[in-house]
């Protein structure tokens, strides 16, 4: 599938990243409403001359994991010493105080982007919070971004990967459309009519117009990714047909309710079985042993057990043979349930599609003994200490395809 669409630089030209000093967001500390270390903004506004002060429509946004805030206001792009021609330009980026600046604390991460209208986006997201994760990988950055200058990034090294299903909220937020592709809408028409069908048929469709047919066409990391993604993107657009179809027949205030909810439980359960099912999928390939959901102790559901739930109930099978993975499209605190899960496996994996999760959380996963294990094309939003501890797809799999060599010598258990 094309996934040009899907690239941030299509709706932004450039973004300027920092992290808010209390000057800039405390009122107590600093009435002057300016963001400082602004030289950035000369690549992503132009230089303001002989007096001129740039004047910036712009979109306000405050992101926190239990509260939203937005706002419309302005930026002023300008040079204080213009009419002192012997001293060095001293620009000044003002913004007009609104509920998302009296918002914004010390230490949150503050971008601020141009789209192709020359307007801007403000942007705080909360720091230490789990909506901050989604925000550095949208835009390419990582947890060390640094306070006291802006981090510039034109439109070259925004066009960097198709964006994620797992921040697809965000462009809600941003007002960013993905337009959809009418030759799909109409093959899923003709194939499913006017409701979804079981997850294990479109995730198969899904494949069917992916980049990879096979998860031997490229790595198993890229092959997840694409395979996931591509289902995601088409869940969309055949959802917004039917929502469409819905819409017309009209709702009562509680069938508004009830339809509401379901198209949001919807969503939830079927990305995670979607993941699922292309994992079993790619476990396939590999002809690699698995269980899928099988119980285990007091009831409990490991995503997938290897080599299966046989093998586990069996005392006699040696448990450092024995792995399970959890699967979830996204962490946040949800991360400690798979801990619970397979007793007889005290070093437990998890596969995540979330990116730049924080070290604090990641911390306290080394310390229960969880491995995460997330594709490779979202290492990059983490922080290089927890780059050298990520496992990626491909390294999964290594480990059990190795093991199942293992217990081909183990004569008892074949």
């Amino acid at each position: 599938m094309n996934w040009s669409t899907g690239y941030l630089s299509s709706y932004f030209k450039g973004i300027c990243a920092k992290r808010l000093s209390a000057t800039e967001s405390d009122p107590n500390t600093s009435h002057g409403h300016e963001f400082q270390g602004v030289r950035a903004f000369t690549e992503l506004f132009g230089k303001p001359t002989g007096g001129e002060k740039i004047i910036i429509p712009t979109r306000f946004i405050y992101l926190g994991d239990d509260y939203q805030q937005a706002a419309n206001g302005e930026l002023t792009f300008y040079d204080s010493r213009w009419n002192k021609p012997h001293r060095a330009a001293e620009y000044r980026l003002y913004y007009t105080d609104n509920i998302v600046t009296k918002t914004m604390n010390a230490d949150d991460c503050l971008i601020i982007a141009k789209d192709s209208n020359e307007h801007a986006v403000v942007i705080v997201a909360q720091t230490e919070s789990d909506v901050l994760s989604d925000v550095l990988w949208l835009f390419g950055l990582t947890q060390d971004i640094k306070s006291g200058k802006f981090e510039y990034k034109p439109t070259t090294e925004l066009d960097i990967r198709p964006i994620p299903s797992t921040v697809t909220w965000l462009l809600d937020i941003l007002d960013i459309q993905i337009s959809a592709k009418t030759d799909y809408l109409t093959e899923m028409q003709e194939l499913f009519g006017s409701s979804f069908p079981d997850t294990f048929t479109f995730s198969a469709f899904a494949r069917s117009k992916s980049n990879y047919k096979n998860a031997h066409d490229a790595s198993a990391d890229d092959v997840l990714y694409d395979w996931y993604n591509t289902e995601d993107y088409l869940f969309r657009i055949f959802e917004e047909a039917l929502l469409a179809q819905r819409i017309e027949q009209g709702f009562t205030p509680d069938s508004f309710v009830k339809y509401a909810l379901s198209v949001l439980n919807r969503r939830k359960s079927r990305a995670g079985q979607s993941l699922e099912n292309h994992l079993s999928q790619l476990f396939d390939n590999y002809n690699i042993q698995y269980s899928r959901t099988p119980i285990t102790e007091a009831k409990s559901k490991p995503d997938f057990l290897f080599p299966s739930i046989k093998h586990y109930k069996n005392p006699d099978f040696p448990s450092e043979l024995l792995h399970m993975l959890g699967v979830k499209t996204t962490c946040k605190d949800r991360w400690r349930q798979v801990l619970v899960e397979a007793d007889r496996i005290p070093n437990k994996h998890l596969l995540t599609l979330q990116g730049a999760i924080s070290v604090n959380q990641t911390t306290e996963m080394q310390l229960h003994n969880l491995q995460l294990v997330v594709p490779k094309a979202l290492h990059n939003s983490y922080t290089p200490q927890q780059i050298n501890w990520l496992m990626s797809v491909e390294d999964f799999i290594t480990i059990l395809l190795d093991c199942q060599t293992q217990i081909k010598h183990l004569l008892p258990f074949k």
